[in-house]
C-alpha cells in the first residue's frame, strides 16, 4: 500500500473516530437546543452613596439603591453544541465575562448562545451593564441545570455580578425585598435593613440627554483620592438619617436622605441644574430629589396622595422645559 494510501486511510479512521465521539457527546449531553430566560430590572441611580469607615478601619464606597422597574435587561441562552459561550452583541464584554465567571463557579461547562434584550439606557447611572451581567448570571445557572442548583443562592448570584463588573449596585439582591447597604466598589454586603423601604412615587429623568458617565473610570478616579473626614462624617450623619426614617416608615425622611446625598455628591459627579432641581421639589410638593453618584439620571420623590397627579404634571413640564430625557414615573421598592 502506498504511502498517500495510508494517509488517506488513516485520515478516514481519525474522522470515524471523531464524528463517534462527537455523536456520542452530543447523546450525552441533556437539553441541546433548549432555551431558558432570565431578567433583571434596572435602578434609577441610589437613595443614598457615600465613604463608609468599616469596623476594620477600610474607607468603602457604600450605598442603597434605587430599583426602577420600568427598565429591564431580559436574555435568552441556547444550550448548543460545544463547551463554548458566544455572545452576539459588540461591547457586552461584561456580559461574556459573566457567563465565564458563573460556568467556572459551577464547575460546569456547555455550549451557549446568548440573546440580550433590554431598554435600559447607557451611561445614565441606571445599572443597565449590572443588569445585563445579572440577567446573564441567572440564565447561564439556569441553563446548566441540576449541576447548579445550589449556585441560584443569592450571595453566590452577587459575587458571580461584582467579579463581571467590578463596580456595581446590588440587583442580585432585590429578590430579598428589603433594602441593602452595599460596598459598591469592595463588593461587600455591610448591612441588611430589617424593615421595608417607605413607598414613595418617583419621577424619573435624565438631565443631559446624549452624555455618557463611565462608571468604571469614575471609580477608579475616586479610587485614587483618599474621601475627606467631612465627607466621611456628612454620609455617617445621612446613613442615621436613612436608618431612622426606614425604621419609622417616614418617606419624608428617606426623601430628605436623599436629597443630603445628593448635594454631597456634587463635587464629585455633577448633575445639571441641581439647585434648580431642588428648587423645582419645592415648588411642586415633592418630598426630594434622589440622582445617580455615577451618572445623570435623577428623580423627583413624592409622596402618593391625592394631588399626586398635578403635581406630576406640572413636574413633567418643568422638566421637559429643562431639556430632560426618559421623563417617567415608577416606584422604588414599590409593593
Amino acid at each position: 500500500m502506498g504511502t498517500k494510501t495510508v494517509l488517506q486511510a488513516r485520515n478516514r479512521e481519525a474522522s470515524r473516530r471523531w464524528s463517534k465521539a462527537e455523536r456520542e457527546s452530543r447523546e450525552s449531553r441533556p437539553g441541546t437546543g433548549r432555551s431558558v430566560e432570565a431578567s433583571s430590572i434596572a435602578h434609577w441611580g441610589e437613595v443614598v452613596q457615600g465613604p463608609i469607615v468599616l469596623p476594620n478601619g477600610d474607607i468603602v464606597i457604600g450605598l442603597v439603591t434605587q430599583p426602577d422597574p420600568t427598565f429591564r435587561a431580559t436574555v435568552v441562552a441556547k444550550v448548543q453544541h460545544g463547551s463554548g459561550i458566544f455572545c452576539g452583541h459588540a461591547g457586552k464584554w461584561k456580559a461574556f465575562d459573566t457567563a465565564c465567571i458563573a460556568q467556572r463557579a459551577a464547575q460546569v461547562r456547555i455550549g451557549l448562545s446568548l440573546l440580550i434584550r433590554s431598554n435600559i439606557p447607557e451611561g445614565v447611572g441606571a445599572g443597565s451593564s449590572t443588569a445585563d451581567c445579572t440577567a446573564v448570571a441567572l440564565a447561564v445557572l439556569k441553563a446548566l441545570g441540576e449541576g447548579a442548583a445550589a449556585m441560584s443562592d443569592l450571595d453566590i448570584l452577587r459575587e458571580i455580578v461584582f467579579k463581571a463588573e467590578k463596580a456595581c449596585d446590588p440587583l442580585p439582591l432585590l429578590k430579598w425585598g428589603v433594602p441593602v447597604l452595599w460596598g459598591s466598589r469592595c463588593g461587600e454586603l455591610i448591612k441588611v435593613y430589617e424593615s421595608r423601604m417607605p413607598e414613595t412615587h418617583a419621577l424619573g429623568f435624565v438631565t443631559q440627554p446624549g452624555v455618557i458617565v463611565s462608571t468604571d473610570d469614575l471609580a477608579r478616579k475616586q479610587a485614587q483620592v483618599k474621601p475627606l473626614q467631612a465627607d466621611v462624617d456628612s454620609f455617617a450623619a445621612i446613613l442615621q438619617q436613612l436608618d431612622y426614617a426606614i425604621r419609622t416608615g417616614s418617606a419624608r425622611g428617606v426623601a430628605e436622605a436623599a436629597t443630603a446625598s445628593g448635594t454631597l455628591n456634587q463635587r464629585h459627579c455633577r448633575i445639571l441644574h441641581w439647585d434648580r432641581l431642588l428648587a423645582l421639589a419645592g415648588k411642586v410638593g415633592a418630598l426630594g430629589v434622589s440622582c445617580s453618584h455615577s451618572g445623570t439620571a435623577a428623580a423627583l420623590l413624592f409622596e402618593p396622595d391625592a394631588e399626586l397627579s398635578t403635581r406630576i404634571l406640572e413636574a413633567s413640564a418643568v422638566l421637559r422645559e429643562m431639556g430632560a430625557a426618559y421623563i417617567h414615573e415608577f416606584r422604588p421598592y414599590g409593593r
